[in-house]
């Protein structure tokens, strides 16, 4: 696990490096530090605007319904497209505008949480 989150740590800042490089090498550094800091005040009000929206469904489902537990892996894919959202790089915030979409991040978060218990069960049940 160590060995594939130094990798992840290592490999990402690269390529965004290389992208960025790469987009400045067609349309310059200006544009290309411009487009970035654009990208990434975009990414954060995109990250506010969905966050409450999560919010409100999940008070919402709350009232009603009790705790909304299906909502949690929403809200941590949430976090983490915000972070990208943010980062400042062509990949990853691809990566966050992506996961901003609710269709896709429901599915994203359908796919963790069934990653997730079956590592519980793995582990509690070998």
């Amino acid at each position: 696990m160590l060995k594939r989150l130094l990798a992840l740590f290592l490999v990402v800042p690269l390529v965004e490096l290389s992208l960025l490089f790469l987009i400045a090498h067609f349309l310059g550094w200006g544009w290309t530090i411009g487009i970035t800091v654009v990208s990434s005040l975009l990414g954060a009000y995109l990250a506010k605007v969905s966050g409450k929206q999560w919010w409100e469904t999940v008070k919402r489902e709350w009232a009603s319904e009790g705790f909304p537990v299906h909502r949690l892996g929403e809200g941590a894919l949430l976090l983490v497209s915000m972070a990208f959202m943010i980062t400042p790089g062509p990949l990853t915030g691809i990566i966050g505008l992506l996961f901003m979409i609710p269709k896709v991040r429901t599915a994203g978060a359908r796919g963790l949480s069934r990653w997730v218990s079956n590592r519980f069960m793995e582990r509690l049940w070998p």
